[in-house]
This record gives structure tokens, sequence and C-alpha cells, in this order.
């Protein structure tokens, strides 16, 4: 893979991580209050790019049911979840791109 494909995969994992992050901040701060039409819209471009991914089918299912349901727990487990999943890939990026040098 090119470096510059990988410097643009890991922009979108960039991506992706803050609006998990956002959304992780909301639910840890508002629980109950949760405005779960919000989540939705926050990680549209999250299930986009990743729902294909093996990696993260169950989590996004989870997460949409989370929001279904209303349930904030459900939500927070499976975006700490993702949230580890897509830490590593970056981790992985930012060394491929560096041996690439």
């Amino acid at each position: 893979m090119s470096a510059t494909k990988k410097f643009y995969e890991l922009q979108d994992l960039i991506l992706a991580k803050t609006s998990l992050e956002k959304v992780k901040l909301h639910i840890e701060q508002r629980k109950d209050k949760t405005i779960f039409k919000w989540v939705r819209k926050e990680l549209t471009g999250y299930f986009r790019k990743f729902s294909n991914d093996d990696n993260f089918k169950d989590i996004i299912n989870n997460i949409n049911k989370g929001i279904d349901e209303e349930n904030y727990s459900i939500i927070l487990y499976n975006v700490q979840r993702s949230l580890e999943i897509i830490s590593n890939e970056i981790e992985k990026y930012y060394k491929d791109l560096q041996q690439m040098r």
C-alpha cells in the first residue's frame, strides 16, 4: 500500500476515533439524558466507513441496538471496544508510515 493511501486511511481512523470519543464523553457526562438521535448522527461517518469491516460489524450492530433501545450502557461499552481497536490500528499505521520513510 502506498504511503498516500496509508495516510488517508490513517486520517479516516483518526476522524472515527474523534467521533467515538465525543460520543463516549457525552454518554459518560449525561447518562440518562443522552440524546440518542445525536449519537446516531455523530457516528454516521463511522458506521458508513466501518460497517463492512469484520472487526466492527458486531460492534456497530450493538451500537445501533443501543440507540434503538435507548440504552446508553450498550452504546458506551461498544464505543469503548471500537476505540481500543481503532487506537491499535492507528498505532500500526504510524509505525508503518515511519518505516516507509
